[in-house]
């Protein structure tokens, strides 16, 4: 069984509490109207687990409730969003009188924000994977981007051939492990029942920067070949690494906006006035 997450709505991406998608309850079951967007894998999906309002007269966070719907009914449209990488991993999701049973209601009624915000916690704090690109995470070398350098700028006593490259890669591959390790103590602390919070703020903004660094050096270390989207002259490597570079634009957007996440930690981190 497949699952999807409808979350994002077109007028509601960073600021998701303000969602519109509208749940009515006509005494045996919720009936489901509005669209959400980018929704992973709902062309493949069964069943999606959405966060819907069911009380527009209290404040935005009170008034949303956590369902489960079945995919498989006439009131659920799906359309696949092309992107510029050429893949389609999100989709449009429209929901059109779409039946939601009273049975599928997760937790208590209008306090479905609170499940939907502990979800978002464990996406940002262990969804994320800090690489260094597509092609070179296949590697079997633990030093994916080194190797990758030595390979198209070459190597002096195995190391790379250019000091400013060298230094450039030992840097991020130190960003990269200091993540590494300061996710496995946070994961610690959440085994002893402590929850992430804000913490998960700081890993989605240092963890989606990373990303892009990666997707950035990566093709940077390729020159041109970095930057091939078809044809002989091309490996499949280096045409994977143009599309995990462009792909890898929007990482600092979906799951919560940098700009969102460093708002969270100046206020929730840092107590810095609104």
């Amino acid at each position: 069984m497949r699952w999807c997450q409808g979350y994002s709505e077109p007028g509601a991406g960073s600021d998701l509490a303000g969602l519109t998608t509208r749940a009515e309850d006509t005494g045996d079951y919720f009936l489901v109207n509005g669209q959400k967007t980018w929704t992973s894998g709902a062309n493949l999906a069964d069943w999606i687990f959405a966060l819907v309002r069911t009380d527009p007269d209290v404040p935005k966070h009170d008034g949303i409730s956590f369902v489960l719907m079945d995919m498989h009914q006439p009131g659920i449209t799906v359309r696949p969003i092309r992107l510029i990488s050429g893949a389609s991993p999100f989709c449009d999701t429209f929901f059109d009188d779409a039946v939601a049973q009273k049975e599928d209601l997760v937790g208590k009624l209008n306090q479905g924000w609170t499940v939907g915000k502990r979800l978002l916690q464990h996406e940002r704090s262990s969804g994320l994977r800090v690489t260094a690109g597509a092609g070179a995470s296949r590697r079997k070398s633990g030093d994916p981007m080194g190797e990758l350098a030595k390979k198209y700028l070459g190597e002096t006593e195995g190391k790379i051939s250019e000091p400013a490259i060298r230094d450039m890669v030992l840097k991020h591959r130190m960003k990269q492990r200091s993540l590494q390790l300061t996710q496995a103590r946070a994961r610690e602390e959440n085994q002893s029942g402590r929850v992430p919070a804000e913490t998960t703020s700081i890993f989605k903004l240092v963890g989606s920067t990373l990303t892009r660094e990666s997707a950035d050096l990566q093709t940077r270390l390729m020159g041109f070949q970095g930057f091939g989207w078809d044809g002989d002259q091309f490996s499949e490597e280096e045409r994977t690494a143009t599309r995990s570079w462009l792909r890898s634009r929007a990482v600092t957007i979906y799951g919560g906006t940098n700009e969102v996440q460093m708002n969270i930690i100046s206020k929730r981190v840092l107590g810095l006035p609104d």
